[in-house]
Order: C-alpha cells, then structure tokens, then sequence
C-alpha cells in the first residue's frame, strides 16, 4: 500500500515535469502544424520518446497511421487539444502523447 501511494506521487511529478519541459521545448520550435511529445514504453527498459511534427509528414496523423493505430485511437488523437494527454495501447507497447501544439 505504502509503495503504491510512493509510486503515484512519483509518477504525478514526473508528469509535471515532463510537462514543464514539453512546453519549454516546444516554445522553441518553429512549427506551422501540430506537435506531439510521444513515450512508447515496451516493457521493462525499452522506453522512447519522440517529439512528432506533422509539418514532417505527407499527411496528418500519418505517424500513428504507420504505426497502426485503430480508428477510434486516429480520432482521439485528432481531437487532442494543447497539453491533453493520451494513451494507446498497441500489441507491443504503450504510447503515451501529450499534444504540445
């Protein structure tokens, strides 16, 4: 019980962290379409982030599209507004994606 409670406050501070350091990032980057910071997490220590930029793409969502997000994950991830965070859960791993832009 104790653990979980440690792992929870943890995890809240790092969120706000990761947060604080997105929109820093992000208010330096030049970007005409929308950004995404992206944490794929694949089990034990097989974690990445990305920063995802559709300016860098043929079409929108086309990121997610390559790695076969469902419909209904394409129209969550669409809908996102600045600083929202979701999660997708593919076969292999996790994706978490905080829109920051």
């Amino acid at each position: 019980m104790l653990l979980r409670r440690v792992l929870q406050r943890g995890r809240a501070s790092f969120s706000q962290l990761f947060n604080q350091f997105s929109q820093r990032l992000l208010s330096q980057l030049d970007s005409k379409k929308r950004l995404w910071i992206v944490q794929v997490d694949e089990g034990g220590l097989k974690n990445q982030s990305f920063i995802v930029d559709e300016d860098n793409f043929q079409q929108p969502l086309d990121w997610m599209l390559n790695r076969h997000y469902s419909i209904t994950d394409l129209e969550n991830v669409d809908k996102m507004k600045r600083a929202e965070v979701v999660s997708v859960q593919l076969v292999n791993a996790k994706h978490s994606l905080i829109r920051a832009k």
